[in-house]
């Protein structure tokens, strides 16, 4: 085969329409796929105006004008096609013009416009954590690394537990990642975040005319959103007890009744739960079912506070300044050493959290790429030291909660009380900000 007859094969591809003129508008050119648009022969076109092979064409419009349009219609009998128009040029020089088909049909056209109007589905692991992320070497986070390999290989329900700012979501992430449902969806419930009337719909969602003004044709619900991968029930203690009733069944049938539904739908999915609350004292307490602690329970794995593990410091830091500079765009290096004494020598109430969030002011603050984190506003470690509740036969607890205390009043002061302000200098959700302004009785 001949390059000739490649070049004629590509130009008259079954798929494309050419049509081209010279720059006194003559049709010198079309294909086999555009004349069977026009239902014509070459010879009735070729040699001819092109207003007269195709009278609402605008094609010669584009020799004067010198320059492209993408995406106009063009209606040839009663056929609408989308093409382009643009001109031919020889050394700068107009000397005619083309117009092509951009799809076969208005059909395959209307196909794609709406596929590119859907986000983009991408595989599910792409924006998820990693075993890479779990960052440690100490002998706590080595044991959690086995932990969390050895769940990775059961669809068996997982009970996560730790003090908040932990990292208990990147765990959960870590080891979908890992199983045998990485392709499937990871799907995250905060059952604290969700008011209480809406927490039965987010997570087994409604039928069509279940309530007034239900979305028409129903909406799944969390469960079946998760389905063939895994749901992680964060904040599983702060789930209302009614709810703990419907959630045991859902984990004992494996099945999910919508609001309004006449019969359930099966599920195939992996449960793991967070908390950062003592489940089975609660169920002591009569706050959280015993028989659902027990359901969740099955394996568990339980995250080390930071200051358990200051050794791993220097590792997270230079995990977290990596996230923080492709987050706001800053190229932060390292911090100093005087910085990493301080921070070592701290009690990090709000764990990994709170290091991250401290690094991020310190990258804004700072003009240098080695961070001084004494150059940010709000020093926590010097709250801890002046703190009356820091005295030694105080208990553990009061030390964490009055330096919590302090940071909250803190952020709220700079934020001139601005709730939302301070909580995102806190790196919190409101909503928690909220719940431990009201547990702690702070008016603001």
């Amino acid at each position: 085969m001949n390059n000739e007859t490649r070049l004629k094969l590509v130009i008259d591809n079954p798929f494309e329409g050419i049509m081209a003129i010279d720059e006194k508008g003559i049709v010198f050119f079309v294909n086999a796929f555009f004349l069977e648009i026009l239902n014509s022969s070459e010879q009735a076109v070729v040699g001819r105006p092109v207003w007269d092979v195709v009278p609402n064409c605008r094609l010669y419009e584009t020799v004067g004008q010198g320059y492209s349009i993408w995406g106009e219609t063009l209606k040839i009998h009663a056929k609408e096609l989308l093409v382009a128009r643009f001109p031919l040029k020889v050394g700068g020089q107009v000397v005619g013009a083309m117009v092509k088909t951009l799809f076969p049909d208005q059909t395959v056209a209307k196909e794609i416009v709406h596929k590119l109007a859907q986000p983009a589905k991408t595989s599910f692991q792409q924006s998820l954590c990693t075993c890479r992320d779990i960052i440690g070497e100490t002998v706590p986070m080595l044991y959690v690394k086995k932990l969390a390999r050895r769940a990775s290989r059961t669809s068996s329900t997982l009970l996560i537990t730790g003090e908040s700012g932990t990292g208990k979501e990147i765990i959960a992430q870590a080891i979908h990642t890992r199983s045998v449902r990485r392709e499937a969806p990871f799907i995250t419930v905060n059952c604290g975040a969700i008011p209480e009337n809406l927490l039965e719909t987010e997570l087994f969602g409604y039928v069509d005319g279940a309530f007034t003004g239900a979305k028409k044709g129903g909406k799944p619900g969390k469960f079946e959103l998760a389905n063939g991968g895994t749901i992680l029930l964060d904040e599983i203690g702060d789930m209302p007890l009614y709810m703990q009733v419907k959630l045991l069944r859902v984990l004992q049938e494996r099945e999910v009744w919508r609001v309004g539904a006449t019969s359930p739908t099966k599920l195939d999915v992996r449960v793991m739960a967070s908390t950062n609350t003592d489940l089975k004292q609660l169920a002591k307490d009569k706050k959280f079912r015993e028989d659902l602690y027990y359901r969740l329970n099955v394996l568990e794995i339980n995250l080390p506070p930071l200051r358990d593990r200051i050794a791993d410091l220097p590792l997270l830091i230079e995990a977290l300044i990596c996230r923080i500079n492709s987050k706001i765009g800053a190229d932060a290096k390292a911090i100093t050493p005087a910085s990493l004494d301080i921070l070592k020598s701290y009690n990090w109430p709000g764990n990994v959290r709170e290091l991250e969030n401290l690094l991020e002011q310190a990258i804004n603050w700072s003009e240098d790429a080695i961070i001084d984190v004494r150059k940010i506003p709000m020093k926590p470690w010097e709250l801890e030291a002046v703190s009356p509740a820091l005295q030694a036969d105080q208990p553990f607890r009061n030390v964490v909660e009055q330096t919590e205390r302090d940071l909250i009043i803190s952020a709220l002061q700079k934020t001139n009380g601005n709730k939302a302000m301070a909580a995102r200098m806190l790196n919190i959700q409101r909503s928690v900000l909220y719940k431990k302004l009201e547990r702690m009785n702070i008016a603001y």
